[in-house]
């Protein structure tokens, strides 16, 4: 069920306001209030908690109890908990006292009295300890190591080892491991870490400690993460930057043969917008330049990927980390100012016991929902054709030497005019085409449920001095138009230990694909000179591509056939797209001392891609194209292109080395620590491509004709000269980078924590006086850990931090290039010499882009571990973007500007990440909240001039605005008159005067200023909330995904396109007609001869503008894990079989015309899909 809202308020509107717009501002206003209302109350309810921290009194009242039941009673009257070895209370006393609103003080020393046992109190923790005798202090001092590890094997990083009874501490690195000197035989550790129970561990005698840490199954552990920025891992609760962390078990909630597409709905501040590209361009945070690269760097196992995303196997996918502000960010410099996502593949461990991951699913996708598409009716675009005929219009296509093809309906009224047909007879043809809809063929004929197959397998596993991991999966796919792609995924991890403190990994990834063609679907098939085809062919049959009488009898039978045949054509023309990748990665540590260890790591890339275009003698493309340049004189033929297929090759590759040297220092004595890393790397992208075309191609012996590229060939049909097409292209780029960095972080008594970062990049993009200057993109950050404060007490919020980041990082566009270049292309056909374009201009100033960002966050852990969350506010500068130059026209480039570092806009935003358990027991409710607030404005584009047809946002696209002080990409729009009384023309404004004036309206006269401004196209509010509802092995998993505050732009009826190339819309049907439609309709009557300004203002006007709120439910996911004695004696340990529902659709959205605003209202949706498969673990 579907919810829309929406209101049309004509009387009190301002002049260029929207329907509708009006409502939405109160309930815009109404949201803000809410907000306003829910961020007190929090506020409130954070000092309350805060206000009871102190005055907790204790009544008790036991006789001859247990330690143990008297630390019970505590714990429920106040927020003190006690740590304790169970073996020690063994030997104490039972206790007898009573006490009556007592201090915590006063029990403790009732309970202690006369007892082996003795206490200290940190904060809200009393820790029992062993009252050791005087003996104990001569006993010599021991070297402590160890490792401690989660139940599943994997290191725990960030964990706090503390000394009882001394102020001696140590953190864990990133493989879990701590070293203590000077440590007496008797010692006792205690190990903590978040989301897992506290673990005490007696010190007997000098060894290797390896102990392994039970989660704390009644709250939630999100807090302790170990995020990987590709250059280190440290423990999130650590690190001072943004992060968002994606662990195994929130990716595989979906299906999917690519790991980006996952991101959308599970990812806090990460945004995808379809208005872009087929498959989408993903932003973090939202925008940080205006016409520079938007996609965010992506790191593949601690390296920038260079090849395509669509290798990766998602199945091998460990864990996603998003890097989001400077502090996480800056350490990859001057690629880092639109975010970092950094994906680790699966690895073994150490000492892990051998384990096989098997998943298997298939997908099946409805077939698309072809009557969403705003399609003219056959019977309304007939009425149109007859109308135009009548005029005339067709008289000059009827003459017209190129033969553009009729529509059936023409053919048939020219028929009729020429005797040659009576008018029944013609009557009857063209009432058979009403009832006809070109939607209904495609559906036929083109599109089909789409499936998918994916199969993968994945073991690991470690001893001693070995790791491994072995990766193999397999994806099979047809889509809705029978294209095909099957890729192969082969991978190998491995890591040594051959001799003490040297660790050498070594992996190899191979992925293999194959790419086919399949049918022509909505958009692809296009008559020449026509955007569309007329809505009642039919595609079982012929389609003529020129005028039918003509090409019926052209050539008197010596031509091939020249008609094309839709549903058969895509058998003879087929495309085929096949790659190879190969990485393969080499890293060497060696530990020269604890704490103090060198890398070097090598990555290297290799990309081959081979495409196949084999278009047989049945296609029309090879028909069309022989009978062009076919001439016929005094009966004899002679062929320009040569009878055969036609074959076209491509080749493309990407080599890409990357090398880094890097020195890692960590240490923690006492309360200090400090973590360090610096280095240097290098790295070369080098991408070749080339093509050929071969004509008169015989497949069976491999052979093809020889053909005259050289010299002009007439044409069939005009006679006009044209060469031949050759098909030879000839591309090569070639982009190097160096580096130098730092990170640094310091840590005093485990709570407070600085850190610092700066990298300086040079690269052969950046002009010479950028390369000669030293100057690094740096981030500095602080945090503090309010909750392990004496003085804090608060139960309610038992885990607190607040952190803080600044500094820089960058944006680099590999298509520029500081230095003069140009572009060869076609020969000039009339003085058979080459051509060539300037594409870069001279810029020895060429710099990276620039990205200053400010970020303060809280970390919070809320009633015991059930509700953990984040919330973070940041603030974006992009400096020395690139924008625009005006240069003179004498300087031979075409256009009259170049771009440079000039441009500027600013951004400020709200993360907030949420994570709870509702419910727990048999019954456990999970939820988790992703919020997100974004806004941006231009601070400075250099705009050319103010005329503002050129700053009118169009339907469906996503364009710059570059206004100082609105949004990048900014909603405006013609003010908006309404509907003529007399005769339905559209209305604007002049002068702020009601006017038909449709060239003053889109000329001159209008500026800037004289726009309405509805608001950003971007979404201000976004995010996504999942829930997960398990019992025993059962779980359901659903997730809804909402937009709010922005604006597009709605598709309508565009009589000049109507009219010259088919292009009409389903809103034709309620344009205005007679006087006083205009109350109820604004769309304007039909207009012959019609004026291109009149379409280019109604496009453009308010009234076309809609609200793009909306929430969505993304998928629904069930599954079912076995969990019995028979997995167990089969070898299993984890056993799932789960079914998604993917791409519900909208459940509710602002818009009144039932308009997906995530995606161009004339476009084809995604369809709902439906995967079932079973994971199993043994």
């Amino acid at each position: 069920m579907e919810f829309s809202a929406r209101c049309i308020v004509r009387s009190c509107a301002k002049p260029g306001l929207p329907a509708g717009e009006r409502f939405h501002n109160r309930l815009a206003s109404k949201t803000l209030r809410i907000m306003k209302l829910v961020i007190l109350l929090t506020i409130l309810t954070t000092l309350k908690a805060w206000s009871n921290v102190s005055g907790q009194n204790l009544t008790l009242a036991v006789k001859d109890a247990s330690l143990e039941s008297v630390f019970l009673q505590v714990k429920k009257q106040s927020d003190y908990r006690f740590i304790f070895a169970r073996e020690e209370l063994k030997g104490a006393n039972p206790v007898t006292f009573s006490v009556n609103d007592a201090g915590i003080n006063v029990v403790l020393q009732y309970c202690f009295q006369n007892q082996p046992l003795g206490y200290t109190i940190d904060g809200r923790y009393i820790i029992v300890k062993q009252k050791l005798p005087a003996s104990d202090t001569t006993k010599q001092p021991l070297r402590v190591t160890g490792i401690i590890l989660s139940e599943s094997g994997e290191p725990i990083a960030g964990a706090t080892i503390t000394i009882r009874g001394t102020s001696l501490s140590a953190v864990t690195d990133e493989e879990g491991k701590f070293v203590f000197d000077n440590i007496t035989t008797g010692a006792v550790i205690m190990v903590s870490s978040i989301g897992y129970k506290m673990a005490v561990y007696s010190i007997a005698d000098a060894r290797d400690i390896r102990l392994r840490l039970t989660p704390r199954v009644s709250e939630l552990s999100g807090v302790n993460i170990t995020v990987n920025t590709g250059m280190q891992s440290l423990p999130k609760e650590r690190a001072t930057g943004s992060f968002t962390f994606i662990d195994n078990k929130l990716f595989n909630e979906q299906v999917s043969t690519d790991v980006i597409s996952r991101l959308e709905y599970i990812a806090n501040g990460v945004s995808v917008n379809r208005k872009i590209s087929t498959s989408g361009q993903m932003s973090i945070r939202g925008l940080s330049t205006i016409r520079g690269p938007k996609d965010p760097l992506i790191i593949v196992d601690n390296f920038p990927y260079a090849g395509d995303l669509n290798n990766i196997n998602p199945n091998n996918v460990e864990s996603i980390t998003i890097l989001k502000d400077a502090a996480a960010a800056s350490i990859w410099g001057a690629r880092a100012g639109n975010g970092v996502i950094v994906i680790t593949t699966k690895k073994g461990k150490f000492d892990q016991p051998f384990r096989i991951e098997i998943n298997s699913n298939i997908t099946i996708a409805e077939k698309p929902d072809l009557g969403y598409l705003k399609q003219m009716s056959s019977s309304d675009f007939i009425d149109v054709e007859q109308m135009l005929f009548e005029k005339g219009f067709y008289a000059g296509k009827e003459n017209d030497f190129t033969r553009p093809a009729l529509s059936p309906v023409v053919e048939t009224l020219i028929a009729q005019r020429d005797g040659l047909i009576d008018g029944a007879t013609a009557t009857s043809r063209i009432n058979a085409l009403r009832t006809k809809d070109v939607r209904d063929d495609f559906d036929k004929y083109m599109y089909q449920r789409a499936v998918n197959q994916q199969y993968s397998l994945n073991a690991r596993g470690g001893s001693k001095n070995m790791a491994y991991a072995f990766a193999i999966g397999f994806d099979k796919n047809v889509s809705e138009l029978a294209a095909g792609y099957n890729r192969v995924n082969i991978s190998s991890e491995n890591t040594f230990a051959p001799l003490k403190n040297l660790v050498i990994d070594a992996g190899i990834h191979y992925t293999q694909s194959k790419s086919t063609s399949g049918k022509p679907g909505y958009y692809s098939i296009q008559q020449p000179g026509y955007s569309a085809l007329p809505p009642y062919v039919s595609l079982g049959g012929a389609l003529d591509y020129y005028r039918g009488p003509y090409i019926d009898t052209a050539g008197e039978g010596k031509l091939l056939d020249w008609k094309y045949y839709p549903a058969e054509d895509y058998k003879h023309s087929r495309y085929e797209n096949k790659l190879q990748d190969i990485l393969m990665n080499l890293g060497i540590r060696y530990t020269f001392i604890q704490g103090f260890s060198a890398d070097v790591k090598y990555q290297y890339e290799n990309q081959q891609t081979d495409g196949n275009s084999l278009n047989d003698m049945e296609s029309y493309y090879t028909r069309n194209l022989i009978n062009t340049f076919t001439q016929i004189n005094d009966g004899e033929v002679s062929y320009g292109v040569p009878q055969g297929a036609v074959l076209g090759l491509s080749h493309g590759s990407i080599t890409s080395h990357n090398l880094r040297g890097q020195l890692n220092y960590s240490n923690t004595w006492g309360r200090h620590g400090v973590a360090v890393i610096a280095g240097s790397e290098i790295r070369q992208a080098q991408n070749k491509s080339n093509g050929n075309t071969m004509y008169g191609y015989n497949d069976d012996i491999l052979t093809y004709g020889v053909v005259d590229y050289a010299n002009v060939k007439p044409t069939f049909i005009t006679g006009w000269g044209s060469f031949i097409p050759d098909g030879v292209s000839i591309n090569e780029t070639m982009n190097r980078f160096v580096s130098f960095y730092g990170n640094a972080s310091y840590t005093y008594h485990d709570r407070y924590i600085v850190s610092g970062s700066a990298r300086k990049d040079a690269s052969n993009l950046f002009g010479v006086s950028t390369n000669n200057k030293w100057k690094p993109l740096w981030s500095a950050g602080a945090s503090w850990e309010i909750s392990k404060e004496k003085f804090y007490k608060s139960g309610f919020l038992p885990y607190l931090r607040l952190r803080t980041t600044y500094g820089y990082s960058g944006n680099v566009d590999p298509s520029m290039s500081a230095l003069t270049t140009i572009q060869y292309d076609v020969t000039n056909q009339y003085l058979n010499t080459s051509t060539a374009r300037i594409v870069n201009f001279y810029n020895p100033d060429l710099t990276w882009e620039k990205v200053k960002i400010l970020n303060v966050g809280m970390d919070f852990k809320i009633s015991g571990g059930r509700i953990i969350g984040s919330i973070e506010y940041y603030l974006k500068k992009g400096l020395n973007l690139y924008g625009s130059v005006p240069i003179d026209y004498t300087a031979g480039l075409g256009p009259d500007n170049v771009i440079k570092n000039v441009a500027s806009m600013r951004a400020k935003g709200v993360d907030v990440q949420l994570n709870s358990i509702n419910f727990r027991g048999p019954v456990q409710w999970l939820t988790d909240i992703n919020f997100n607030f974004y806004k941006d404005e231009v601070i400075n584009y250099n705009l050319r001039n103010q005329q503002g047809r050129n700053y009118i946002t169009g339907a469906g696209l996503l364009s710059i605005s570059g206004i100082e002080g609105k949004p990048v990409y900014a909603m405006l729009s013609y003010q908006w008159a309404g509907l003529s009384q007399e005769n339905g023309n559209p209305q604007g404004y002049v002068n702020k005067e009601i006017s038909s004036d449709y060239n003053a309206i889109t000329g001159s006269n209008t500026t800037i200023s004289d726009l309405y401004y509805s608001g950003s196209i971007m979404p201000s509010f976004l995010g996504n909330i999942g829930n997960t509802i398990s019992y025993k092995g059962l779980s359901l998993s659903l997730r809804i995904s909402y937009k709010l505050n922005y604006y597009f732009r709605k598709t309508s009826i565009r009589y000049s396109s109507l009219f010259t190339s088919y292009s009409g819309h389903s809103d034709f049907t309620n344009r205005w007609r007679n006087s006083g439609d205009e109350r109820y309709t604004d769309i304007p009557s039909i207009e012959y001869p019609t004026s291109y300004n009149r379409d280019d203002f109604y496009y453009g006007a308010a009234v076309l503008v809609e609200r793009g709120d909306h929430v969505r439910l993304q998928y629904i996911q069930f599954s079912y894990s076995l969990q019995n004695s028979l997995l167990v004696k089969l070898g299993f340990t984890q056993l799932q079989c789960y079914l998604l529902m993917n791409n519900l659709g909208i459940i509710w959205r602002a818009n009144g015309v039932k308009i997906d605003p995530d995606y161009s209202d004339n476009s084809i949706l995604p369809a709902k899909n439906f995967a079932f498969g079973f994971r199993a673990t043994f």
